[in-house]
C-alpha cells in the first residue's frame, strides 16, 4: 500500500564512546572483491597500501555504526534470493555476507565500538605488514585487531605465522603504537586431533600480543549463507567485539557480561561443542587456544578464556593483562612527552636531582595510573625516581613504575558438606 516509511540510521550525531579502548580492526584477503561507485563494488574505502607499481593493494574504511554497512555496499543476500540460478548466491554475494556477518556480529557484542576494516586488493593472503598498515591508517588508535586468513601460515617473512605476527606487534610497540592480535584461519582441512596433537602447540614463550581463535558458529542457515568457503572460519568479529566491550582489565570469558549467543557453538573444524568430550576442550584449553564453552545450567554459551598465545607462566598470558599495560604505557607517555627535553633542576650541594623535581615527575607519570586506579582497571601503583641518579652526566632519566593488576575469578572452589551444628 501506499504510505510514508520511516527508516532509522544511528550514528548521524557522530557521538562516541568517550574511551580508546574501544578502537578496533579487521583484516580481510581480497575474497575477489572491486572498489568504486558501481553496484558490486564496495563503496567509501580508502587506498590503504599500494604495491610497488603504484597499485592499491589494500582498502580501508573506518565504521562506527553497522548501518554504514550498506552505504558501503555490504548487503547480507540469504540463500534463495541470489543472483545465481535457481536464487543461488554468486561468489560475490558470498563474500559479502562473509564481511556483513563478521562486522555486525562486532557490532552486535559491542554497539559502541569502532572498527577499522581493511580488505586486500586482489590477494588472497593477509601478510603481518598488514597489520602494521592498517594500524598506520588509523592514526595507531586500534587496540585490538582480528585477522581473517585461509591459513594461520600466511606470513613469507617469517617461518610461522604466529612468530611474524608477534614481531610486527613488537615493533609497533616500539614505535608507541601497541595493539593485541587475534588470528583465526579456514577450519576445513583441520581436525579435532589435530589441534589437539602432542606436536602442535602454538604457545611460545613472548608471543604476547598474539591470541589463536578457533571457535565459531555452525548454525546450519549461517553456514549455508556464507558458503564453503567461508563457514569454517573462527568468529572473529564477535571476539573482537568482545575485547572491544570489555575494560582494559576484564575477560571476555567473564560470564555475566559476555554471553555469545552463537547458535550453535562449535570449533571450526566442525564439531559442535555439545559433541566434544570434556577432556578434549581441557587439552585446547591448555594449548591456549580460543573457543566457546557451554556451561551447566546455561543456555548460552562463552568463551573458554582469554588466552595469548605466550606461556601460561607469564605476566601476558591473557589478553587483559596485555591490554592493561598498554593501556597504562600509553597514557603514561601521553603524560610525560610534553617534558621531553626539557630542563631537570638538580641540587647544587651535591648534584642530585631537586626534591621538587623528584616529586613532580613522580605525580606527572603516576596521573595516567591513577586515572586506571579510579576506573577500577589496576588495583594500584607506585611511582619512584631515585634523586642520586646523574643526569648531568647522561641526560637520562630512569622512572621505576609497580602496578598491582586486578584479579581473575578463572576457578572456584566451593567446599560443601553437613554438620551437626553452625
Amino acid at each position: 500500500m501506499n504510505d510514508i516509511k520511516f527508516e532509522k540510521t544511528n550514528g548521524g550525531l557522530g557521538r562516541q564512546t568517550g574511551s580508546e579502548d574501544v578502537i578496533s580492526g579487521l583484516i580481510f584477503a581480497g575474497m575477489g572483491f572491486t572498489f568504486g561507485d558501481a553496484d558490486v563494488n564496495l563503496k567509501g574505502f580508502d587506498t590503504a597500501a599500494v604495491d610497488d607499481q603504484n597499485n592499491a593493494s589494500a582498502f580501508a574504511r573506518k565504521f562506527i555504526y553497522p548501518e554504514q554497512l550498506k552505504d558501503a555496499g555490504i548487503v547480507f543476500t540469504k540463500p534463495g534470493d541470489g543472483s545465481e540460478s535457481n536464487g543461488t548466491l554468486s561468489n560475490i554475494e558470498i563474500a559479502k555476507n562473509v564481511l556483513y556477518y563478521h562486522i555486525t556480529e562486532f557490532f552486535r557484542m559491542n554497539p559502541e565500538g569502532v572498527l577499522y576494516v581493511m580488505i586486500k586488493a586482489n590477494s588472497a593472503t593477509v601478510e603481518v605488514d598488514d597489520i602494521a598498515t592498517l594500524q598506520t591508517y588509523a592514526g595507531g588508535n586500534i587496540r585490538q585487531v582480528g585477522v581473517f586468513n585461509s591459513t594461520l601460515l600466511p606470513i613469507e617473512k617469517s617461518t610461522t605465522g604466529v612468530t611474524g605476527v608477534q614481531e610486527v606487534c613488537k615493533n609497533l610497540e616500539n614505535a608507541h603504537r601497541p595493539l593485541s592480535v587475534v588470528l583465526t584461519y579456514n577450519g576445513d582441512n583441520v581436525t579435532l586431533d589435530d589441534l589437539t596433537a602432542n606436536n602442535n602447540n602454538p604457545a611460545a614463550d613472548g608471543n604476547c600480543n598474539v591470541s589463536l581463535l578457533i571457535g565459531c558458529d555452525m548454525d546450519a542457515g549461517l553456514a549455508e549463507a556464507l558458503g564453503d568457503n567461508y563457514s569454517k572460519y573462527g568468529c572473529i568479529g564477535l571476539c573482537i567485539g568482545a575485547i572491544s566491550k570489555a575494560n582494559v582489565h576484564e575477560s571476555i570469558a567473564w560470564v555475566g557480561k559476555f554471553p555469545l549467543g552463537l547458535k550453535a557453538p562449535a570449533l571450526f573444524t566442525g564439531n559442535l561443542i555439545r559433541n566434544i568430550a570434556t577432556h578434549k576442550l581441557e587439552e585446547l584449553n591448555d594449548k591456549r587456544y580460543i573457543f566457546p564453552v557451554i556451561h551447566a545450567g546455561d543456555a548460552d554459551n562463552y568463551f573458554n578464556d582469554s588466552h595469548t598465545l605466550d606461556v601460561d607462566s607469564s605476566d601476558y598470558a591473557y589478553i587483559e593483562n596485555v591490554r592493561t599495560i598498554d593501556k597504562a604505557c600509553r597514557g603514561i607517555r601521553g603524560k610525560l612527552l610534553p617534558w621531553l627535553n626539557s630542563p631537570l633542576r638538580v641540587d647544587p650541594s651535591n648534584g642530585q636531582l631537586e626534591s621538587g623535581m623528584v616529586s613532580f615527575l613522580e605525580t606527572t607519570a603516576g596521573e595516567a595510573l591513577e586515572e586506571m586506579e579510579k576506573a577500577g582497571e589496576i588495583s594500584g601503583y607506585k611511582v619512584e625516581i631515585d634523586p642520586a641518579q646523574n643526569v648531568l652526566a647522561t641526560s637520562a632519566l630512569e622512572i621505576v613504575i609497580k602496578k598491582v593488576p586486578v584479579g581473575v575469578m578463572r576457578k572456584v572452589t566451593v567446599k560443601i558438606g553437613y554438620t551437626t551444628s553452625l
